[in-house]
């Protein structure tokens, strides 16, 4: 797995429809609709294709960052509800920052965009914004593992369809500014699946509803052939190994592929002095968290040729796939808050890559 920097090439976007995009999103930028709705105050968009749902939230209220989000897919929309109704939600789970999945707008300082933004601004005749630092504008694809990276043609056709709705509601927002009191953080306004865009929006024509995030299923269980079975048996039980494991994402970017990537570090330390018992890296584009840990943790036993007491981990998905495997070999898991020695060796791993790549 290659980590090597290189230039990626973004995708090609028809120029007509970009000038469209970013005529649109100048109007947002005038609206002004930070200084009256939060990133939590967002509004419904039905698919009429296929009824799934987009969730487009503001940024600006907070005075860092401008611009706005539209979540999609279930990871995109498990993200912001989960935003929305747990303000700590990000303290609790250290993936989350690249958990997101949504296109996004925001409004920059040149020195933001890189020579690809400036060569696609430049196709337009774009001026930047006057009398503001933050005069330009800067497109993103965001997908859970993934870096940031330019919009395709499909993402900027439905964020094209999806922001000239996002300006009406952000104007109707303008002139009422009270649309969301005694509203629960999971009731969120949709759009009128009939309404005629270029139509002024009226709060009455909203449509109001509660969104429920459903239960994620259940995860796979890892298999064992019974060879493998019979070995991790067959291992010596130290009854004063107790292990912490989790899969976090990687700081080190791939290259390899269509997009950058965080690739997935599952790490598993001894509990009672942080030794670094395994590391290993797998692709986070095609492999899940918990199997990825569940196989570092299968090598880690093998290469150790002992069993331990106890496992510590974080994530209620880890349990579940490591359940049927170790408790057969008399291996208790502890779903714990904090796991204190992973945490560390992860944060020097992470310093270690994050200068390995500055001096690259």
């Amino acid at each position: 797995m290659s980590s090597r920097a290189k230039h990626q090439r973004p995708p090609l976007l028809e120029v007509h429809r970009f000038r469209e995009l970013c005529a649109l999103a100048k109007e947002f930028h005038d609206l002004e609709p930070w200084k009256y709705l939060t990133d939590c105050n967002m509004l419904g968009i039905e698919d009429a294709s296929c009824g799934k749902i987009r969730l487009a939230s503001v940024l600006g209220n907070a005075g860092q960052v401008f611009g706005f989000l539209v979540h999609r897919g279930e990871p995109g929309l498990r993200w912001a509800l989960t935003a929305a109704t747990d303000n700590a939600h990000e303290s609790h789970d250290p993936n989350s920052a690249h958990s997101q999945d949504c296109s996004s707008v925001e409004f920059v300082p040149k020195r933001d965009l890189d020579a690809d933004d400036l060569v696609l601004l430049a196709q337009i005749g774009f001026k930047p914004f006057p009398r503001t630092r933050l005069g330009w504008l800067k497109f993103r694809s965001l997908r859970p593992g993934a870096a940031p990276w330019h919009l395709d043609q499909a993402e900027a056709d439905l964020l094209l369809s999806d922001l000239r709705k996002i300006v009406q509601f952000a104007r109707l927002a303008s002139q009422q500014k009270n649309l969301f009191e005694r509203r629960a953080a999971n009731e969120l306004p949709f759009y009128p699946k009939e309404a005629i865009v270029t139509n002024p929006l009226r709060s009455e024509d909203l449509e109001w509803q509660k969104l429920v995030l459903a239960a994620e299923p259940p995860p796979k269980a890892i298999s064992l052939s019974d060879p493998e079975r019979v070995a991790l048996t067959a291992l010596p039980r130290d009854g004063d190994l107790v292990i912490e494991l989790d899969c976090l994402y990687s700081p080190g970017l791939v290259t390899e592929g269509s997009r950058p990537y965080f690739p997935w570090m599952s790490l598993v330390v001894d509990a009672h002095n942080g030794l670094v018992l395994a590391t290993e890296l797998e692709n986070s584009q095609t492999e899940k968290p918990e199997h990825a840990a569940g196989r570092c943790l299968l090598r880690a036993l093998r290469k150790l040729k002992c069993r331990p007491r106890e496992i510590l981990v974080m994530r209620n998905r880890i349990a579940l796939v490591l359940a049927p495997v170790v408790q057969p070999l008399g291996i208790t898991i502890f779903k714990v808050s904090c796991l204190p020695w992973l945490d560390q060796a992860f944060h020097i791993l992470r310093r270690g890559i994050i200068r390995a790549r500055k001096g690259a």
